[in-house]
């Protein structure tokens, strides 16, 4: 049996999102992309739960959801989760057509085609394996019932005798799902079309192309072996002036229509002798600078990359609400929540500040400078990392000892990872070595991007931007703006 699992458009991509339509008030169903039989999921419509009770008209059932019957508001991203791993989520788009009486397919909803041959053809009910119990078995075609002897319907299978033309079209089938005492339509479309049949093709002219102008000197004659070839030959014995800017047109038919194509026979000047290799030169020279540019590109992509910002101005006017660039974050102390190693605090407080701030003109915020004294510290951290463009977090090697990331970690990978609005500039300040006991999240983000890494070269003048290490990270922070919104932030009782 053609088994298909729904009406369900599959597309690869790093979201794994899928598409699914339906019409309204059938039964339908759609499934977890890529997920087994046996993983534990939850299903969720605009950040709510949907129930597990097989009572309910929209439910889940382990890796699928039913919708018994669908309406047009159930219409919208349906995500499930995997309770194993929360970050782990994929998002099935779902669309409801509404009900018509004469209409019973959608163009966008059809599966994948069936072909058949002069000597049989068999089409497949689709999804017909997802619904258990089901019966009744009908068929269509182009939304009429299919009738007569050449039609036979077996074990979901709708086999044609003596296939003609006349029998491609969309092929419906429709049956009944029972569930819970009640019973719901289902429907499933898909083409048929038939391989072999030996009716004329439509007509295809290669050249000359419509309104093509063609070059003749006067008194040549117009040869086949010189390469002007259609269905038919027009040839010109003698050319003469009155040729010239005249229009002629082939006509070509067949029984299944008719195709013209125009020409138009131009004057050619004097023949002189020239040749082709400043033409091939030319080529060759294009291409090597092409090559040339690419290289380069690859190997100083960083350095054109921040000149092209500073001499062409490449500042940015539109305002997006943001008040920093840069939300800095660093392994803190629990007890007094302060950089452990003097280094770092010292690159966090002094260093960093420098360079980003003082020579480059961004903005940063850093715990412990712009946090105020009696501010809730979860508020106040949650709201500065929202109001930043990028998350910039050093990593040494007390994170591979650390269990547990700190608050503001987890915010800041909460906002970086699932609400995905903010980019991460990962500084790897020690040598790591094995990743591998780092916290899964920064784990994930490290092998996606990267991470820009402290070296001891840098030590001598660690507040130089013109080292590799500050531009790469000025290449990833974010193009500044010429005008910063005139805002701040508020907090209760303060």
């Amino acid at each position: 049996m053609d088994v298909e699992f729904s009406r369900v458009k599959m597309e690869v991509s790093e979201q794994r999102h899928t598409e699914g339509t339906a019409i309204e008030g059938e039964a339908f169903v759609v499934g977890c992309p890529q997920a087994d039989p046996d993983d534990n999921v939850t299903w969720h419509f605009a950040e709510t739960g949907i129930s597990t009770d097989k009572g309910e008209r929209v439910h889940s059932s382990g890796v699928k959801l039913w919708f018994l019957p669908t309406a047009l508001q159930d219409s919208g991203n349906y995500t499930c989760k995997y309770k194993d791993d929360p970050n782990e989520s994929k998002t099935v788009s779902v669309k409801i057509h509404p009900y018509k009486k004469d209409n019973c397919y959608y163009k966008d909803a059809l599966y994948i085609e069936s072909i058949g041959s002069p000597d049989s053809g068999r089409i497949p009910c689709p999804s017909l394996s997802n619904y258990k119990n089901a019966s009744h078995v009908r068929w269509y075609k182009d939304c009429q019932p299919v009738q007569g002897p050449k039609y036979k319907s077996e074990a979901g299978w709708l086999y044609i005798s003596q296939v003609t033309e006349t029998d491609t079209g969309v092929y419906t089938c429709k049956f009944t799902y029972s569930h819970g005492g009640q019973k719901f339509t289902v429907s499933a479309s898909k083409n048929f079309r038939i391989e072999g049949l030996s009716w004329p093709t439509l007509i295809e002219v290669h050249s000359p192309k419509d309104n093509e102008v063609i070059y003749a000197e006067t008194g040549k004659y117009m040869l086949p072996n010189q390469g002007q070839f259609t269905e038919t030959i027009l040839t010109i014995k003698k050319v003469e002036k009155k040729d010239f800017n005249a229009t002629f047109s082939c006509v070509l038919g067949n029984d299944r229509g008719y195709k013209i194509v125009n020409v138009i026979l131009h004057h050619k000047g004097p023949s002189k002798g020239h040749s082709n290799i400043p033409l091939v030169v030319g080529f060759v020279v294009f291409f090597v600078a092409i090559a040339i540019m690419v290289m380069l590109y690859h190997f100083f992509r960083i350095d054109i990359v921040l000149f092209c910002r500073r001499i062409f101005n490449c500042i940015e006017s539109k305002d997006d609400g943001k008040i920093y660039d840069a939300y800095v974050i660093c392994p803190t102390n629990h007890v007094n929540g302060t950089c452990e190693n003097n280094f770092v605090s010292c690159f966090v407080h002094q260093i960093l500040p420098e360079v980003l701030e003082n020579h480059c003109g961004y903005k940063l915020c850093i715990y412990g400078r712009d946090v105020l004294p009696g501010e809730d510290a979860i508020v106040a951290v949650e709201t500065r990392i929202k109001a930043s463009r990028r998350l910039i977090v050093l990593i040494t090697q007390s994170l591979v000892q650390c269990k547990d990331f700190v608050w503001d970690h987890q915010i800041g990978f909460y906002n970086a990872l699932v609400q995905n609005n903010m980019k991460v500039i990962l500084l790897e300040m020690e040598k790591m070595g094995d990743s591998a006991q780092l916290q899964e999240s920064l784990r994930h983000i490290m092998n996606k991007q990267g991470t820009i890494k402290w070296k001891e070269k840098y030590m001598p003048c660690p507040s130089s931007p013109h080292s590799d290490f500050w531009k790469h990270v000025e290449y990833h922070m974010p193009v500044r703006r010429k005008h910063r919104p005139a805002y701040s932030i508020v907090y209760n009782g303060l």
